[in-house]
């Protein structure tokens, strides 16, 4: 072969390789974009204790703004964006069901989920009450849904609006209470603590929350300085 047609050959090649470079490009991009975007392992995977409710706040409206039905595949979550779609494994019988998250919780130390009764018997511990669990997120809802409902929190007996308030932050809640003035009382305490505390109230219960922070890791940063001094709190997201 000449030296001309080598080096025509070699540009021919060199062309099919970048073509490929570029396909392959294309092809490890879409699968990026197909799976779940932005999600930290922890995030995508969780190993958690979860709880159920169902009667006491069926038909009232959940942290998203949908009423709660006992009998629906929903749970609530502390940080998972609302709407996010998970695949929940029982670890204790290996049943399995996907739910939405729909609503915030649980508030109690040493769980990480609260399903519905509905999702609790599809999981197959409705009678034991709790269940060892593994949440695998499909899909990881960005922003509240335009059609659904306007959430029942509501800000108290502080300066600013829920529009404001409710700006998906994350947060540290660090009380609960079904007395408003006792909840008050302990924001003051908080707030002249931490300087951003604040009162929401949704359902029967007003919880005083601690910053409004941009990052999970910016708020259990917080979370840690809080529990060195002794109080009980849980990273939750404002919304």
């Amino acid at each position: 072969m000449s030296a001309d047609g080598k080096r025509g050959r070699r540009r021919l090649l060199a062309g099919f390789g970048l073509v490929a470079l570029v396909f392959l490009s294309g092809c490890v991009h879409h699968r990026r974009r197909a799976g779940v975007p932005h999600l930290s392992a922890r995030d995508r995977e969780q190993e958690v204790v979860s709880s159920w409710y169902g009667k006491d706040f069926n038909g009232k409206p959940t942290a998203s703004g949908e009423i709660f039905n006992m009998y629906g595949l929903t749970a609530a979550h502390r940080t998972l964006p609302l709407g996010t779609i998970v695949r929940v494994t029982n670890l204790d019988n290996g049943r399995q069901a996907v739910l939405t998250i729909n609503d915030r919780g649980p508030f109690v130390k040493g769980r990480g989920l609260d399903c519905s009764y509905g999702a609790a018997k599809a999981l197959g511990f409705a009678n034991e009450g709790l269940a060892h669990v593994r949440i695998q997120v499909l899909d990881r809802a960005t922003e509240r849904p335009k059609s659904a409902p306007t959430t029942g929190e509501t800000l108290v007996g502080g300066p600013g609006s829920s529009a404001s308030l409710l700006d998906a932050s994350f947060t540290v809640q660090v009380g609960a209470f079904q007395n408003e003035r006792n909840a008050l009382r302990y924001r003051d305490l908080m707030a002249n603590r931490y300087g951003d505390a604040y009162v929401i109230r949704f359902r029967d219960f007003y919880r005083v929350r601690v910053g409004h922070l941009s990052s999970e890791e910016a708020a259990e940063a917080l979370q840690r300085r809080i529990q060195t001094d002794g109080v009980t709190g849980f990273v939750t997201v404002n919304d």
